[in-house]
């Protein structure tokens, strides 16, 4: 009958993007119970309903309630809590069952059957039907209505400004260096611009001077050159000899015919001819 009950309440309100369930016995190990042993933890989860059962051991005639109950965890008092009074009735079974607005899970603090009187309470059972919202924090999931893209972090550059750095301030505002205008374009004191002049000038007077002594030097060469390479001194030259004639004669100008060549050349023709006729089949 619990099963029952349950799976007819989550099915009565199903819909998208909601979840529902139902815990186990909350009062398996006892008649005090944590919510966060019981509940599942996600984020999204809403108490949707509660069903109990338990059954009374006492006399007819003693004054006893039983006080199902859950504290309010972000609050003071209970967040539910319900009485059974027993008084001057036999012990009996009761169950009984709560359609509960969606209360949020959070709120639901520690549960517990409490009894005042005289009497005790057996094999109870305490279930909570609950359902998950997917779409609570719809950054969550893609697929929920309000989900918004993250952009991506921002990152922060810190700029070095290097005019603000009291070391080269200390180098720049030195006697040593150079100073510039506020076109970024040096400014030459009138005693170091002549200096420089004076300068160019004779490294340009150097550069002429030496320019000078490497052509006259280079002519000098030359003519020297010419003058080891006179060939008039080898056109009145004469060889000492005479004609000279061939020592070697041929005493006997019939060769006779190599039969050895000869007997191989037409073993070679032979070979050939054999050859061609094995090619065409004969």
């Amino acid at each position: 009958m619990l099963a029952l009950y349950l799976a007819l309440l989550a099915s009565s309100s199903y819909s998208e993007p909601f979840t529902y369930g139902a815990t186990g016995n909350a009062a398996y190990s006892g008649l005090n119970w944590s919510m966060g042993s019981v509940l599942p933890s996600v984020t999204g989860l809403d108490i949707n309903g509660l069903i109990y059962r338990y059954t009374t051991v006492k006399n007819t005639e003693d004054a006893m309630k039983v006080h199902v109950s859950n504290l309010n965890a972000l609050g003071s008092g209970y967040i539910f809590r319900e009485t059974d009074d027993w008084s001057g009735v036999p012990g009996n079974r009761i169950t009984k069952s709560f359609a509960l607005g969606n209360t949020p899970g959070v709120n639901w603090g520690n549960g517990s059957i409490s009894v005042d009187g005289t009497g005790s309470v057996q094999d109870a059972v305490v279930v909570y039907s609950y359902r998950i919202d997917a779409c609570y924090d719809p950054q969550l999931n893609p697929g929920c209505v309000g989900y918004v893209k993250p952009a991506p972090p921002v990152v922060d550059v810190e700029v070095y400004d290097t005019l603000e750095d009291e070391l080269i301030l200390a180098v720049l505002d030195s006697d040593t260096n150079f100073k510039y205008d506020q076109d970024g374009n040096r400014i030459v004191d009138d005693d170091n611009e002549e200096k420089e002049t004076r300068l160019e000038m004779g490294l340009t007077a150097s550069n002429n001077a030496l320019t000078m002594l490497r052509v006259q030097g280079q002519a000098e060469i030359i003519n020297a050159i010419n003058l080891q390479t006179d060939l008039a001194m080898y056109y009145n030259s004469t060889i000492n000899g005479g004609r000279y004639g061939d020592v070697k004669t041929l005493t006997d100008a019939n060769l006779p015919d190599n039969s050895k060549a000869l007997r191989n050349n037409l073993a070679q023709q032979l070979l050939h001819e054999e050859m061609v006729q094995m090619q065409y089949g004969e």
